[in-house]
């Protein structure tokens, strides 16, 4: 079983009210985690949703994309947690061919991240498929890359997100020395995420076939709506993540 954590502010009318009776139906969820910002998503979700499966959270203060996806893992009870943003969609295939795929390998490891191919419409990663990313491989998927003139679509991968996590993930990551930083990684916060992961847990992303999910492009985009303003922060993470090519 899943649990489906979905970080949310003001989501609910475009896309949670239409997502959310889906999810409920979804036999490979047996919890959905919603963490709200300002409690106006987790109003209307009480109003119209009285089921179960759904566990709200609204948080005392906004904490920004990064730390309310950390708070709204925290909150999950399963080991494997699907990351999934408010405005996107993954469908019951996604969650099938998740669980056929820790069925078949039976990690050891348990700093894993099951990342999607294809975020339809717009950013495909097909030609990653099967890959494993993890600093010691960076390198070389980087230099596969240029060799088939996909250079930095992995780094966009690094900052897609909405995928599958192990909490083992969550449980151990170690904020302490971040503090300065999170504040300014609203339109980076996946790959920094990611970065922090492969620095502090040596952390494996594996890049599953067939594995795909409905991401929407919209004006609303934090990432859309931040971007500009916090560019030094964008371009000192990214830097950060390509520093650990260098380290292996």
């Amino acid at each position: 079983m899943f649990s489906l954590c979905i970080p949310t502010i003001n989501r609910y009318d475009n896309f949670l009210s239409k997502y959310l009776p889906l999810y409920i139906n979804n036999t490979l969820i047996d919890e959905i985690v919603i963490s709200d910002e300002n409690g106006n998503d987790a109003k209307k979700i009480i109003e119209h949703f009285n089921h179960p499966k759904i566990k709200l959270n609204v948080n005392k203060e906004v904490l920004g994309p990064f730390l309310n996806k950390i708070t709204c893992c925290q909150l999950a009870k399963n080991e494997w947690i699907a990351l999934i943003d408010s405005d996107n969609f993954a469908d019951e295939k996604y969650f099938t061919i998740c669980n056929s795929y820790i069925s078949e390998n039976n990690f050891q490891k348990k700093a894993i991240v099951l990342a999607p191919e294809f975020a339809k419409p717009n950013f495909d990663y097909r030609h990653l498929t099967g890959r494993i990313l993890s600093k010691s491989t960076l390198k070389s998927i980087n230099d596969y890359e240029a060799l088939i003139n996909k250079v930095n679509a992995s780094e966009v991968l690094m900052n897609t997100g909405n995928y599958v996590i192990n909490k083992f993930l969550i449980d151990n990551l170690n904020l302490e020395m971040e503090k300065q930083h999170i504040q300014f990684s609203s339109a980076c916060d996946v790959i920094y995420f990611n970065t922090l992961l492969f620095e502090q847990l040596d952390a494996e992303i594996h890049v599953v076939a067939n594995l795909q999910y409905d991401h929407v492009v919209h004006d609303g985009s934090v990432y859309l709506q931040t971007r500009r303003n916090t560019g030094n922060f964008i371009n000192y993470v990214h830097q950060r993540y390509r520093n650990l090519k260098k380290s292996n």
